[in-house]
């Protein structure tokens, strides 16, 4: 029914407010972070007041949900909606520039629901992996499960990556290269390289480094990043970080005055394992080809190593004070960029923005697999991802 100050006015509500709501939210929880923002500027997005917006969500948290649950239900029904897997990746290659920016709301954002909320987006995320690695295995049934599951969510990476950065190509073309890419993923040869599995590997998982903690700072410090990640850097508290860590609050300080001094300490330190990484895969003569072969096993060994850093590039570099931030940003860059340039000699008729967009591809599989609870346990997983990566880097054409 419309109210009293509609039939005043002769105007009535939009019969599609809730939904634009929606848009507008995950729009700014995407650009600017859940802990951004507030209900009253979802409201000016939308031309409304927040009273308005209250008829429709009981408050952020809600919201949240909503735009959490709308993000899931969309990639659930591009899997459903597919009548193979050629149909599934030649329509999502369109459908991930349409929805760019889904992956930050089910990679970071959700982050920020409640604790059941959350639990149930995990279970949906697993499901449409599941149904996708089916859809997979429809296609090439002599790969294993485990092999189906580990292409799904490579696949689910590479559709997403375009939402971590703003690079972009005409429509036409930037289908043309996300089909590339997923191809190159669901077709991938597994077990090409001989797996050389480590006897403790089976009971690694993204983090696992915590145990080899020398020192009560490196114990704090481990505890930190991994509250950080899993949490989000504004949802932990010192308390947090003593309880998880067996430390008292005087002990922390000791170490760390700040809590901001901890993701200083431990962003400064990852920088530094990725530099050293780079600098030996670059130390061999080879040709282009062959030294982008070598920085990507680099950069999977310091994934594997730093497994809660990656999220905290990713989703936590805002929170940091300015100087470290720039020069955080800009050692991203100068890393991306050195990648960018190995790729286009290797393929001399990519542009800087294809180049960008190949090369997040490639990170973002790797970033994602040793964070992913299933995948990161795998003895195999140095070898499978390599190989990965390398059909995402050596892809020309869709042959098929």
């Amino acid at each position: 029914m419309p109210t009293e100050a509609a039939k005043r006015t002769g105007t009535r509500r939009p019969p599609d407010r809730k939904a634009r709501i929606v848009d507008a939210a995950h729009e700014l929880f995407r650009d600017r972070g859940y802990h951004n923002i507030a209900v009253a500027d979802v409201a000016a997005a939308v031309g409304i007041t927040a009273p308005a917006l209250y008829r429709h969500f009981r408050g952020k948290p809600d919201l949240l949900a909503h735009v959490v649950d709308r993000t899931l239900d969309t990639m659930s029904a591009s899997v459903a909606g597919a009548v193979g897997l050629d149909d599934y990746l030649a329509t999502v290659a369109g459908q991930s520039i349409e929805r760019r920016g889904a992956a930050v709301i089910w990679q970071r954002e959700a982050r920020n629901l409640p604790a059941e909320h959350r639990e149930r987006a995990r279970h949906a995320l697993t499901d449409i992996a599941g149904r996708l690695a089916a859809l997979i295995g429809s296609r090439r049934p002599e790969l294993s499960p485990a092999d189906r599951t580990l292409l799904a969510w490579s696949l689910m990476s590479v559709y997403g990556s375009i939402s971590w950065h703003r690079t972009s190509l005409p429509r036409r073309r930037f289908e043309e290269v996300m089909r590339r890419l997923g191809f190159a993923v669901a077709y991938c040869e597994l077990g090409t390289a001989d797996a050389t599995p480590d006897a403790a590997a089976e009971e690694r998982a993204p983090g696992a480094y915590a145990a080899l903690a020398v020192s009560r700072r490196e114990e704090i410090l481990t505890t930190a990043l991994r509250l950080f990640d899993e949490r989000g850097f504004q949802s932990v508290s010192t308390d947090d970080i003593g309880e998880a860590a067996g430390a008292s609050g005087p002990s922390i300080y000791k170490h760390f005055p700040t809590k901001t001094d901890l993701l200083v300490a431990g962003i400064l330190r990852g920088a530094e394992a990725r530099r050293a990484g780079t600098a030996r895969a670059l130390e061999a003569p080879g040709t282009p080809r062959e030294t982008l072969h070598a920085l990507l096993g680099a950069y999977i060994d310091f994934a594997l190593e730093h497994a809660h850093l990656i999220g905290l590039l990713l989703g936590e570099l805002d929170q940091l004070p300015e100087k470290e931030r720039r020069s955080a940003r800009q050692g991203q860059r100068e890393y991306l960029d050195l990648w960018g340039r190995l790729y286009q000699e290797l393929r001399p008729e990519a542009d800087a923005a294809e180049a960008r967009i190949v090369v997040s591809a490639v990170l973002t599989v790797v970033d994602n697999a040793v964070r992913t609870g299933r995948l990161g346990g795998r003895p195999d997983l140095t070898d499978r991802l390599a190989e990965i990566g390398a059909a995402l880097l050596d892809a020309q054409s869709v042959d098929r």
